[in-house]
């Protein structure tokens, strides 16, 4: 296992906990249904984590990774039927790195 994409466990519990909470800060902003700044906070982690995972996995996958951290999906069950198993899982992990990075967590 490759040391430079090693992320602490309560780390990666959290990464996982706002990729799968994405899509509702995302309607939140949208819809402007909270306070104003509130929306500020939710946009600051939303264009952080997605430019995150686009920066490791592109803009064409990045969206399906973010989906695959918060719903703690593998490749079996994943959309990526166009990637190999061993690039997807390289990627996830650089993915879920990246994010840590961007919203300084390591």
């Amino acid at each position: 296992m490759h040391n430079e994409f090693l992320i602490p466990d309560g780390v990666e519990t959290l990464i996982v906990a706002l990729c799968a909470d994405y899509s509702r800060r995302a309607e939140v902003i949208c819809n402007r249904t909270a306070p104003y700044n509130v929306i500020m906070e939710y946009r600051f982690l939303n264009y952080r984590i997605m430019n995150a995972a686009i920066e490791a996995a592109g803009p064409h996958d990045a969206m399906l990774y973010i989906q695959d951290i918060g719903g703690n999906i593998g490749y079996a069950s994943s959309d990526a039927f166009h990637i190999s198993e061993r690039t997807y899982k390289r990627r996830k992990k650089e993915v879920k790195y990246n994010i840590a990075r961007r919203l300084s967590l390591i």
